[in-house]
């Protein structure tokens, strides 16, 4: 009978020490850090010396961060990873075993698993890494060939977007987007040109992109006027300036024409008297 109480007492101790992670799935943004929750059972007699802390990237075996023997323990760090993780050491006994990353790239997208071991016990929980890039403030550019207006907007960001273009009523409108990943080599951003084309001398368009992983919604509204009402619009401006200026130079040659008698009769006074 001793020998089922001792085993009992054994898995009671071993069932009673859990890692857990706040959230199975988490969004880090590009350039910025990000936290990996993780917590152990802690006890309020928790030996450090005793503690064993590894973090793990599943794909591939990579060691992210390890601790024991009471510090950091970088020797089996992969490069990647080089001067870009720490646990918060201080809140160890309070059984918080979290890792933080820095300046969070593609490269850090995958798996991860955070074990834990200690006198109590050895357990381990994973949490799945996720990587997004807010899209940039999309820059428009139009062109007007004959009948034919272009409108084009073009951002940056990750991953793929969400995009559309509607009229003044809501509806979709027909458009050409492309999407191409890695513009001018930079890892973990695809480049998003979208162009909508017509014929309709107003344009009352709205450009949306939406990056849902981010929660981000731009929307971007163009109102323009063109065509023949500019034309006729601008000719009537010409023919106005020019109608004043005519009416300028006249007067100016009828005052002028007045001056001349006057002056020559002058002239003509003086030579008598001379």
């Amino acid at each position: 009978m001793l020998w089922l109480f001792f085993i009992l007492y054994i898995s009671s101790r071993t069932a009673a020490f859990k890692v857990t992670v706040p959230t199975s799935r988490l969004v880090a943004v590009r350039g910025q850090s990000t936290v990996l929750g993780c917590e152990f059972t802690p006890y309020s007699s928790l030996d450090l010396s005793t503690l064993v802390v590894t973090w793990q990237k599943k794909k591939g075996d990579q060691v992210v961060h390890s601790f024991y023997y009471q510090r950091d323990q970088l020797d089996r760090q992969n490069l990647n990873y080089w001067n870009r993780t720490s646990l918060f050491n201080t809140e160890l006994k309070k059984g918080n075993a979290s890792l933080r990353i820095e300046a969070v790239g593609p490269y850090d997208v995958g798996e991860y698993v955070c074990l834990v071991s200690n006198s109590q016990g050895t357990d381990k929980a994973q949490v799945q890494l996720e990587y997004g890039a807010f899209y940039t403030e999309p820059r428009l550019s139009i062109w007007i060939s004959g009948s034919n207006v272009t409108l084009q907007y073009v951002a940056e960001g990750f991953p793929k977007p969400e995009v559309l273009w509607l009229d003044d009523q809501g509806q979709n409108l027909n458009h050409n987007t492309e999407v191409i990943e890695g513009p001018n080599g930079a890892l973990g951003l695809y480049y998003v040109r979208s162009s909508y084309v017509t014929q309709d001398p107003t344009v009352n368009a709205t450009f949306i992109l939406m990056n849902k992983l981010l929660n981000q919604h731009l929307q971007r509204p163009v109102n323009l006027i063109y065509g023949e009402n500019n034309t006729r619009c601008g000719a009537s401006r010409l023919a106005v300036f020019l109608s004043i200026m005519c009416c300028l130079l006249f007067v100016s040659m009828v005052i002028l024409l007045l001056k001349l008698p006057k002056n020559h009769c002058k002239a003509t006074q003086r030579g008598q008297v001379s």
